[in-house]
């Protein structure tokens, strides 16, 4: 589906997108997704034969190869409205598989700093997920693609955990932070009886919307802190790269 002209039902113009800052054979057909747009620079050096495609909003875009492997990062900004626009441009400009890349809070003891979750589903209380869910879209990884991550991982060193993800639109009350006056939520506990391990704020709309587009998606996700622990990972430079050699040696070998 392409117009020449934009409507109001759908505007693009000449297949270009309106958020995302690039147009028809700008983008491969895998894609991570982290969450910063400060990411995808940070990453940028880790491709050859880049492509910067500059950036509107919270949406920055890069196309380049992986190790030979034709490989697009593109942010979705905070939070599930923006994701859920990220993945449906993303579709319509030709992605086939989605790995979000990005951090999370761990709720166990057991997930230190540094670590990575493959989460084989979401739970939580978002907006876009909810409504996704009414629709019949569970917010599950992909098999083959949840696969090739533990597969990775494992093969790369790096210490993975499986398990549920949580998900919710709110940073700070809806992950127990507090409020300036001091008020604080009661959410957490709920996730960790619902037996989620980690909480985070797009895995449920990435796993859910993808699954409505026909995409294959899954999470990739370091823990950048530990609320069982309260540790704190103050230099997440290490992780996020790593994030991108097992997504980006998972990806390859699907082939």
């Amino acid at each position: 589906m392409a117009a020449e002209k934009p409507t109001a039902r759908f505007p693009f113009t000449g297949g270009r997108p309106p958020h995302l800052p690039c147009g028809p054979g700008d983008v491969a057909r895998d894609v991570l997704v982290p969450g910063d747009p400060d990411r995808v620079a940070l990453l940028k050096d880790m491709l050859e034969d880049v492509q910067d495609f500059g950036r509107k909003r919270e949406f920055a875009l890069i196309t380049g190869r992986y190790q030979g492997h034709p490989l697009t990062i593109c942010s979705s900004g905070i939070g599930g409205p923006s994701a859920e626009i990220a993945l449906v441009e993303l579709k319509h400009l030709g992605a086939e598989r989605v790995v979000r890349i990005g951090g999370m809070s761990a709720l166990v003891p057991e997930i230190g700093v540094g670590n990575y979750l493959v989460p084989d589903r979401a739970i939580g209380n978002t907006g876009v997920g909810a409504l996704y869910a009414a629709q019949g879209y569970e917010a599950l990884a992909d098999p083959a693609l949840l696969a090739g991550l533990r597969a990775a991982a494992a093969e790369l060193g790096h210490v993975t955990h499986t398990g549920t993800i949580a998900s919710t639109d709110s940073y700070y009350l809806g992950q127990d932070r507090p409020l300036p006056d001091g008020t604080e939520g009661a959410f957490l506990d709920g996730f960790l009886k619902q037996g989620a391990v980690g909480c985070e704020m797009e895995a449920q709309v990435i796993l859910s919307v993808g699954r409505a587009l026909g995409l294959q998606a899954a999470c990739l996700i370091g823990a950048h802190g530990n609320r069982a622990t309260d540790d704190w990972l103050v230099d997440y430079e290490p992780t996020q790269r790593g994030l991108l050699t097992i997504a980006g040696r998972a990806l390859a070998a699907l082939k």
